[in-house]
């Protein structure tokens, strides 16, 4: 049995050692008091034999046990009040520290068989399995004396995983699209299958004109193909120490997890053969080629709590290794990070060294903080003074590191790289997009 004394009872018995104080001062006081403390003794025991017992209030919780990182996920808070008067009640939920929480007590009143649902929202910061713990409701008493506290078990575990809100605004977008159409019709592009002829356009590959349609028909003729839809993808997120810093609220390792689990999804829509792996100095996980919808829910669970680690990532090793493994030519998908070319040159030429067979794309995060403070801090003259020193130092820094950025994206797109670099807002839906657009050419 728990009891806490309320703020009436405290006045209360400050007011009873006020009259024991008077002692010294009139005659007759002390026996006022000890009247008066006898008093207050049977105020609380009729305010407890009136008050509600804590078996009689129930509390549930009802939250997803899928949730999102650096998502708003609800949580439901059930209270039911089986008494028979109304009560005053504060309602705390024991949630996981760390998925910040929208509200940490609620306070309400609750009428006699009644129930109240309450609501909140967690938004996790780091992917992991958490558990939520019991549920408290403390009550004022009917005299208002003092508070009761009911728990009510209710512990129960849930795993925070990359953005499933993202996947799944994905998958119903991808249900809809027609931007690759049907994957059963015949498409048009440049395949392996002929498909039919078509006049020639502007743009179009010299080397796909049919010289014998051409001579019959006296103007140029092209060969149209049947684009290779059932094509493979390997995705490899790097878990290096270039991975762990923040970038506008998650890490750039969750922010490239999210995007590669986004691609991936894209891959099995679309019936493509896709691997997914995550790397530092050795593999962290691996999950070999397969087809499907279904593959992504064993690809969620084998990566939810992998963490970055503080190590330099072996580059040059992992994409061999991991290249060696895929039995075809593929479509190697690089989400990484990078400084200069100089920092870089172990990725450089890993990446380098699988342009002869596969077909290697380096995906990088852009910080949108450094390319604002490249604009920011510009000297109108060599006289203005206007702009502090600081500033001019953090605009000359940042111009650097864009400047040196750039030349590392450039020596990769001259090995015959491709090269996708992006804000973490627009890195999803820009690498699905150049997928599709690498699919729909037949690049692979």
């Amino acid at each position: 049995m728990k009891l806490i004394a309320s703020r009436r009872l405290y006045l209360l018995l400050v007011l009873g050692a006020a009259i024991f104080a008077l002692t010294y001062f009139v005659e007759g006081a002390r026996t006022f008091g000890l009247i008066y403390d006898a008093l207050i003794l049977v105020a609380v025991a009729v305010d407890f034999q009136l008050t509600a017992r804590p078996r009689l209030i129930s509390a549930s919780r009802e939250n997803q046990d899928r949730l999102s990182i650096g998502r708003v996920n609800d949580v439901l808070l059930f209270v039911h009040n089986k008494s028979n008067t109304d009560l005053r009640v504060r309602v705390r939920d024991d949630y996981p520290l760390n998925l910040n929480a929208s509200l940490e007590e609620f306070e309400c009143k609750i009428k006699s068989g009644e129930q109240v649902t309450l609501s909140y929202n967690v938004t996790p910061r780091r992917r992991g399995l958490y558990k939520f713990g019991d549920i408290h409701v403390r009550y004022l008493s009917f005299l208002g004396l003092f508070y009761r506290q009911s728990t009510s078990k209710a512990s129960r575990e849930a795993k925070v995983y990359s953005d499933l809100k993202a996947l799944h605004d994905l998958s119903i977008k991808l249900s809809r699209t027609t931007e690759l159409g049907d994957l059963k019709q015949r498409k048009r592009g440049q395949g392996t299958d002929f498909a039919s002829l078509r006049e020639y356009t502007v743009g179009d590959d010299s080397k796909q004109i049919d010289w014998k349609a051409t001579a019959r028909r006296d103007r140029p003729v092209v060969r149209t193909y049947e684009v290779e839809q059932e094509q493979r993808l390997l995705i490899l997120v790097d878990a290096g120490r270039m991975m762990l810093s923040d970038l506008e609220g998650l890490t750039r390792f969750d922010h490239a997890l999210n995007a590669g689990l986004c691609l991936a999804l894209t891959g099995l829509t679309h019936n493509d053969q896709v691997s997914f792996a995550v790397f530092a100095d050795k593999p962290l996980a691996y999950l070999p080629p397969r087809r499907g919808k279904a593959y992504l829910k064993k690809i969620l669970e084998a990566v939810f709590d992998i963490e970055p680690r503080m190590v330099e990532p072996d580059y040059l090793g992992m994409l061999s290794y991991f290249s060696s493994l895929q039995k075809g030519r593929c479509l190697m998908v690089l989400l990484t990070d990078l400084t200069d070319a100089v920092g870089s040159q172990s990725m450089l030429a890993g990446l380098a060294s699988l342009r002869g067979k596969h077909l290697p794309f380096c995906v990088t995060l852009k910080d949108r903080q450094v390319s604002k403070m490249s604009h920011e801090g510009i000297l109108k003259d060599g006289l203005d003074k206007s702009i502090p020193i600081d500033q001019i130092y953090q605009r000359a820094i940042a111009c650097d590191l864009i400047s040196q950025r750039e030349l590392a994206l450039s020596v990769l797109q001259r090995r015959g790289c491709l090269v996708l670099d992006c804000p973490p807002q627009d890195l999803s839906d820009r690498l699905v997009d150049t997928y599709l657009e690498i699919k729909t050419r037949g690049r692979l």
